[in-house]
């Protein structure tokens, strides 16, 4: 997948920016919820950027840090029931209206999203069966907007 985003030139960035393992136990830490293996993957190849992918939330570091409190701040603003368990683990907020994240344990856990303008429940609902369908979207959603964009440039249309 990172190949892909790279290969294709859908990145504007030479390179993934990985992180290292001490900022990698940063985020560990960060919050009490497991990290999982397909998450600290996601953090050692392109945790701390690639291009303009998820451009616009935080999800990199270093913005990732402390985004559990700031899911736990809109939660209470919302006047929710719903409270993040013990093995959530918050990986992206979106303007400070909406985020994601893992739901449970096992190395690819399932990602949820809770966003106060979109459940008339304002409650979280699935966004994908596993972190790794979830990034996958994200990708293809980004390679076919850059590629629509780039052949858009050339005079062609999408």
């Amino acid at each position: 997948m990172v190949a892909g985003l790279v290969d294709r030139r859908a990145a504007t960035a030479s390179t993934p920016l990985g992180l290292s393992a001490q900022e990698i136990d940063a985020i560990a830490r960060d919050q009490a919820a497991p990290v999982g293996t397909a998450y600290r993957c996601f953090l050692e190849l392109i945790g701390g950027g690639i291009g303009r992918l998820l451009q616009g939330s935080d999800v990199f570091h270093p913005e990732v840090l402390g985004l559990r409190e700031a899911a736990d701040d809109l939660l209470r603003e919302n006047h929710t029931t719903f409270a993040l368990g013990p093995t959530d683990r918050v990986i992206l907020m979106h303007q400070g209206y909406c985020f994601a994240f893992l739901h449970g344990t096992g190395p690819d856990p399932e990602v949820w999203s809770y966003d106060e303008g979109y459940h008339p429940d304002v409650i979280p609902f699935p966004a994908a069966p596993t972190f790794t369908d979830w990034l996958r979207t994200h990708a293809d959603q980004y390679q076919r907007r850059t590629h629509n964009s780039v052949g858009t440039h050339r005079g062609k249309r999408p």
